[in-house]
């Protein structure tokens, strides 16, 4: 056994540091590729906020504007005539409301929506709920996506109108479940060549629906990250569908043993050779 380990100390020598050498180097690999895929998912993640943000701005400035001519008393009988041009100019909604009193009095374009005229939102408690959390805010707030009364599946922006230092009622925008995925620049999947998408509410009712509701994605596991976004009070969940750090250090690791016994093995043929 000593004399064994004798004549082949150099091929054992070869070996352990070339394993040593490849193990680390996969390893290194491992951490590198699986934080550059983190931070891959993390600004897609990113970039969906954003484009969501950015793509809602529109549904800010069209309630921020009714709001003020209600509470001028400036909009009068001219509801259809202000709601078309608005409309007009924004491409991702469906379609603009005035609710008073927690009542729909007014939908532009009528058409399509004839259910929602006189709909009482306090027969639905979600509806009181997302009201309120609107007012509480000041601010535009969005319900969704839930069943609409018109039928389909969507959301509902709400903004508060004060009038005479008491609340008069809110200005309103529809996105249908079909625009807004548009507006992700998704299809009705939720899922890319490279990313699992979902857009759900934080707080879920037996009403609301995830946005994607045939992507039964597990987004707790793998490479995924999620983010919050408060004016919808809607989580964001990004996954990697194919992430390859594990794939790629493993094979390295396997790589690297391989090389370590062929060179221990032609060191060890190399000294019988010659003894």
């Amino acid at each position: 056994m000593f004399t064994f380990l004798k004549n082949n100390y150099a091929a054992i020598f070869v070996f352990v540091i070339f394993i040593a050498i490849t193990q680390i180097a996969a390893y290194k690999i491992y951490s590198i590729e699986k934080e550059r895929e983190i931070q891959l998912v993390q600004y897609e993640s990113a970039h969906l906020k954003q484009r969501i943000e950015s793509a809602l701005s529109q549904s800010n400035n069209v309630t921020s504007i009714l709001a003020l001519l209600i509470e001028h008393n400036l909009l009068k009988d001219h509801f259809d005539e202000v709601a078309k041009e608005l409309l007009k100019n924004n491409e991702y909604l469906d379609a603009i409301q005035l609710v008073q009193d927690m009542v729909i009095i007014n939908t532009y374009p009528l058409k399509g929506n004839e259910k929602t005229i006189g709909y009482d939102l306090r027969t639905d408690k979600e509806h009181i709920r997302e009201i309120m959390l609107s007012s509480s805010l000041n601010s535009l707030h969005f319900e969704g996506p839930f069943k609409l009364k018109q039928g389909g599946v969507g959301f509902v922006g709400r903004y508060p109108i004060i009038q005479n230092d008491s609340l008069w009622g809110y200005s309103a925008v529809v996105i249908n479940k079909e625009s807004f995925i548009r507006l992700l620049g998704l299809d009705s999947s939720g899922i890319n060549k490279t990313y699992f998408y979902q857009v759900k509410k934080q707080q879920e009712g037996e009403k609301y629906i995830p946005l994607f509701s045939n992507n039964r994605t597990d987004f707790s596991t793998g490479l995924s990250y999620e983010q919050y976004m408060p004016i919808g009070d809607w989580i964001i969940q990004v996954k990697l569908r194919n992430p390859v750090y594990l794939s790629r250090s493993i094979w390295f690791a396997f790589a690297g043993v391989s090389v370590s016994l062929i060179f221990s093995l032609l060191m060890h043929c190399r000294r019988n050779n010659t003894a």
